[in-house]
């Protein structure tokens, strides 16, 4: 998520907040270090998130309070509702904010003024400056020519319309540069980084919109409308609103597009609304819809795989999914099919470092990771592509930035350092092989449990549109490649081809009570006879 709300919450004294139960009726937490109060939330129903965060810190009497919040999107249960927190930062994917919508929690404010405490401060603190300094040449590139070329490959990285056709638009890279050269009013970075990585760039009305990643493309590509200030409309409408705008809402609406246009729904089904390419005004009427469950969108706020599976007609060949989860709209090389496949709900930061495909085997190979994910990156920063396959995850356990895991790579961090961030922090004796293996016990945890609930790896679980249609930018996907990498993948881990963990791989990382409970569950994977 990014933002100040995490760091807050440690000021306060906790790690974690679990949050159980549902109340009945709208309830917003506020934690003020050793005061936890549940208060009543129904003046701040129906408010967007801009205008639910303000109303909290004028009740508060704080205006440092951070606060996660859903809007109306996630009140009204949208499967692709958000939780948002503050400048560019949110909980975007897999519906988390109707789960918030769900409970009548409206909001968690925090504000904290506890001391953290370190183990050992010095070596902590040197070794914060020695990663840090090594985001002076990431801002440095970020200010020269070669980086519209990255925003150039960008576009032509992603899909436009619904997953049916490229358009290699070339000249987008500066275009977008040059509208946020006219209307971005700063950066903003989250707590304590450098990066600054989100951007503000103002509507017409002064009203300004934060955007980060790929969210200055998403609806434009969606709607095959190269306008960015139609895209910070959309955006603005998302964010106020509470929905991903990492992929889901896009994707809902230029399915809705994709149908009208190949005539399964009609004007019947749209209240009227003609669903056409190219008009500005279509996509921000779905939104909306979408958002308050009115007429059309209230089929479409379940997603594109229920969505179709209510329309029939047909529909069911063009709801593109992953596990019934929209993809984000990249072009599906290997890699990114690959990641889409083993991670655990299409975590991004899972996506590098698949056996097969790039990464993890220096030289060679990563010349030709670099030359197929069109590198654009200083070309000393190849030397950072080893890329161990627990990096990720161990990046995730300990809560750091995407942009900081050396994936892409962004700001090179690698294991070393962040088992000596834990060394230092904690005072454990800890060491790289030992954070590893806390990180393989996270990600096998998760298999194992989705294991449980019936999931399998497979090539297949790609929609079958990837594997033959080409994008214009790569050709289409081979079966056997992908089946392969995903096969080579979880040997690594010492699952199955199908991605389920073997017991001497989980006794291996003292998980063997995993491994009863598996055999209990009917699904461990019996020892092969030689």
């Amino acid at each position: 998520m990014g933002g100040f709300w995490g760091p807050e919450l440690k000021f306060a004294g906790y790690d974690t907040v679990t949050v159980s139960g549902k109340s009945s009726s709208p309830v917003y937490i506020y934690i003020d270090d050793d005061r936890v109060e549940i208060r009543d939330a129904s003046h701040l129903w129906g408010k967007d998130v801009f205008e639910t965060q303000q109303m909290i810190r004028t009740e508060l009497k704080n205006e440092e309070t951070q606060t996660l919040c859903i809007g109306p999107a996630g009140e009204n249960k949208v499967h692709f509702a958000s939780i948002e927190h503050g400048p560019g930062c949110s909980l975007s994917r897999t519906g988390v904010g109707a789960i918030m919508g769900d409970k009548k929690l409206k909001a968690i404010a925090v504000n904290g003024s506890k001391d953290v405490n370190l183990a050992r401060p010095v070596p902590f603190y040197e070794l914060c400056d020695e990663i840090l300094n090594r985001s002076d040449k990431n801002i440095e590139y970020e200010d020269v020519e070669q980086h519209n070329e990255s925003h150039k490959r960008r576009m032509n990285g992603t899909h436009y319309r619904n997953f049916e056709l490229f358009k290699p638009w070339q000249e987008a890279g500066q275009v977008h540069m040059d509208f946020l050269a006219k209307r971005e009013a700063r950066k903003i970075g989250c707590f304590n980084c450098q990066k600054t990585c989100i951007r503000s760039p103002h509507l017409p009305d002064g009203q300004p919109v934060f955007i980060k990643c790929r969210s200055p493309f998403r609806y434009i590509n969606a709607a095959d409308l190269q306008d960015y200030a139609f895209n910070l409309r959309c955006v603005s409408l998302a964010q106020r609103h509470g929905l991903d705008i990492a992929g889901s809402s896009a994707t809902a609406c230029v399915f809705a597009i994709d149908l009208y246009q190949k005539g399964i729904i009609t004007k019947e089904d749209t209240d009227g609304m003609e669903l056409e390419w190219g008009n500005p005004e279509v996509i921000p009427a779905l939104l909306e819809k979408i958002v308050h469950r009115e007429g059309i969108g209230d089929v479409l706020a379940n997603g594109v795989y229920e969505t179709a599976r209510r329309i029939g007609r047909g529909a069911e060949q063009y709801a593109y999914h992953i596990r019934k989860l929209e993809p984000r709209g990249q072009t599906m090389r290997l890699n990114m099919a690959a990641g889409y496949l083993l991670s655990d709900r299409q975590d991004n930061s899972k996506f590098g470092g698949i056996a097969g495909v790039g990464g993890g085997e220096g030289g060679e190979e990563n010349e030709r990771y670099a030359e197929a994910v069109n590198w654009s990156y200083p070309a000393d920063w190849k030397k950072y592509l080893e890329m161990p396959g627990e990096h990720p995850t161990l990046a995730d356990c300990l809560g750091l930035c995407y942009f900081w895991l050396g994936v892409k790579p962004h700001i090179p961090i690698r294991d070393w350092d962040m088992a000596e961030l834990v060394l230092y922090a904690t005072g454990l004796d800890i060491d790289e092989k030992e954070v590893e293996k806390c990180t393989r016990r996270a990600r096998a945890l998760i298999r194992a449990y989705n294991t449980i609930l019936g999931e399998r790896m497979k090539a297949d679980d790609l929609p079958d549109k990837f594997f033959h249609d080409p994008t214009g930018v790569l050709p289409p996907l081979n079966r056997d490649d992908l089946s392969k990498a995903l096969a080579e993948t979880n040997a690594i881990m010492g699952y199955t081809p199908e991605g389920i963990p073997t017991r001497k791989a989980l006794e291996e990382i003292s998980l063997g009570y995993v491994a009863d409970e598996l055999e209990r569950k009917g699904v461990l994977p019996q020892p092969v006879s030689v």
